[in-house]
């Protein structure tokens, strides 16, 4: 069995799925192609155990797992290791760095051609792409080979140590749990009496968080501290990779004379001692130093140093902050007291992060971004004021996190009584089809909304009794002085989108782009073969029908 990272995520993507699904969604939804799909279901059936039903799609029905295929999926990935796992060419850099980041011992081509298991010509291919990388990431680190040590990374000691944290950050958050394990066992095999990659560490560690906490003050984000808890083995290993001399030893000692004066310092000293004594494993003072600007740079869910007066300046510019959101957006928020506080310890982290380089990714950033578009904009509006008091540029990952904070405090506000409107109907197509057209708009409007169904010659001869806000029509010959929407005696989607689109917002198909030319439009940028987007498309309609109905 070879499964690799494409394979493992359609297994993933199999087991959620609830209900059928074509192939050509599945393609969609996973960014396959449909002969990808192809190709990596037929690797799933192969290393299916013999007895169970291989996995095919059914014509017009999809694709859908049994309980028995469900278990035998689930045991595959269970059963991935480092002997059955295929790892992609992103997955190999990331390895291959890693380990020539971490490895104490010469780094050879040899080497690599081991831990990747490629061929030779591979492994140069993926460290010429490697280099080509590095060279435009913001780090300044350079992949070199010298005769004593091999492969190694050239660059200040305190730019690989950022670089490791933010290499580590993109394969524990990003990577499949299938390649992490992978990546772990086989860095272990090449690092076997390192206590550093130790469960006993690990375990020892974990004992020692709530002592940390209690030392500390604060309450470390329970996500970050186990992230912190499984990379910290890795950064550590990656400086004592280094061959430093006394005076670049100095030198980065003067870097974190900052963090001296922390509280997060001295509990990292009283760490380092407690590993000493229980463990026999010693830190420098640059390890420690290390250990203390992570405790600092992780958010915090609890501080009750927030309000100290070293910190005075910084509630100054939350403050500035707060203000100018609330005066340039058209939200009120309440509890500012509290808001204040919340982004304090929110911003103190921050600003270590900023200054030792310490990447921080946001899993919740295009959530944000898509389903609060006006409160991610008015932030992003107004952190200039915090990027001007502190020096500094916010991510998009930063901004969504100081979203995040703000939309907590949000006052909350009544929706407002909607005005009951008056609609009439007309259709010349008989009582029957009067009547069933009535029992469809009522699926989208209020039941006071409709006040009654003519012909057209009972309307014209009641028009100028009648104040109306929409007149539907099944016909294009009636003229008159209200709104006009023509729909289908029967209707269809898009019928559907201009009832809602009228009782939600008042808006008529005129002032509103024709949703089905809209969206062929949009599919012909992404999809070339007219077969495929027409078939999406259709998928697309009568998913918008359905959600609509659902609405309702």
């Amino acid at each position: 069995m070879l499964l690799n990272k494409n394979s493992c995520t359609l297994l993933r993507y199999l087991l959620e799925l609830e209900e059928p699904e074509t192939i050509m969604e599945i393609s969609r939804n996973t960014g396959q192609s449909r002969r990808k799909i192809y190709y990596h279901l037929d690797k799933i059936n192969d290393a299916l155990p013999q007895g169970v039903d291989k996995i095919v799609s059914r014509p017009r029905v999809g694709l859908l797992l049994t309980a028995g295929q469900r278990l035998a999926c689930q045991s595959l990935l269970n059963q991935i290791d480092s002997y059955s796992y295929v790892l992609s060419m992103e997955e190999r850099m990331q390895l291959i760095i890693l380990f020539v980041c971490v490895l104490k011992e010469r780094v050879t081509i040899e080497k690599l051609i081991e831990l990747t298991e490629v061929s030779r010509n591979t492994v140069l291919n993926d460290l010429n792409t490697l280099r080509n990388q590095l060279a435009v990431e913001q780090y300044q680190v350079s992949l070199i080979t010298t005769k004593s040590q091999g492969y190694v990374l050239k660059c200040h000691p305190l730019n690989k140590v950022q670089y490791v944290h933010a290499l580590l950050t993109k394969i524990f958050l990003e990577g499949t749990t299938s390649f992490i394990r992978v990546l772990e066992d086989k860095i272990r095999a090449y690092i076997q009496d390192d206590l550093l990659l130790s469960k006993v560490l690990q375990g020892y560690l974990s004992q020692q968080v709530h002592f940390i906490e209690q030392d500390l003050g604060k309450k470390i984000n329970r996500y970050e501290l186990e992230f912190m808890l499984r990379i910290l083995p890795y950064l550590l290993l990656s400086y004592r990779n280094m061959v430093l001399s006394e005076q670049a030893k100095s030198d980065l000692k003067r870097e974190f004379s900052l963090i001296r004066k922390r509280v997060e310092y001295r509990t990292a000293q009283k760490l380092q001692e407690l590993l000493n004594q229980k463990l026999g494993l010693k830190l420098d003072e640059i390890e420690v130093s290390w250990i203390a600007i992570l405790l600092l740079s992780y958010r915090k869910d609890q501080d009750i140093h927030a309000t100290s007066q070293d910190f005075a300046d910084l509630r100054v510019a939350v403050d500035n902050f707060i203000w100018q959101f609330e005066a340039h957006s058209p939200y009120e928020l309440e509890n500012k007291e509290n808001l204040a506080r919340n982004l304090m310890i929110h911003c103190k982290a921050l600003l270590f992060r900023k200054t030792y380089g310490i990447l921080s990714k946001n899993p919740l950033t295009r959530h944000i971004i898509h389903k609060y578009p006006e409160l991610y904009a008015y932030t992003e509006k107004n952190v200039s004021i915090l990027e001007e008091a502190w020096l500094i540029s916010l991510t998009r990952d930063e901004i969504a996190y100081l979203a995040m904070h703000l939309g907590g405090a949000l006052k909350h506000q009544a929706p407002e009584q909607k005005k009951t409107k008056q609609v009439y109907i007309v259709c010349d197509e008989g009582i029957a089809v009067q009547r069933l057209l009535l029992k469809q708009c009522q699926s989208y409007f209020p039941a006071d909304y409709i006040r009654a169904v003519f012909t057209s010659e009972q309307y014209k001869s009641v028009e100028d009794l009648l104040e109306a806000d929409l007149v539907i029509v099944t016909s294009d010959g009636l003229n008159s002085k209200f709104p006009l929407l023509q729909v289908k005696p029967i209707l269809d989607y898009e019928d559907a989108l201009k009832l809602k689109r009228f009782a939600n917002y008042d808006l008529l198909d005129a002032e509103h782009s024709d949703f089905r030319s809209e969206l062929e439009r949009l599919l012909s940028h992404y999809l070339s073969n007219k077969e495929e987007a027409q078939e999406l498309q259709y998928q697309i309609e009568n998913l918008v029908e359905k959600q609509i109905l659902t609405d309702n």
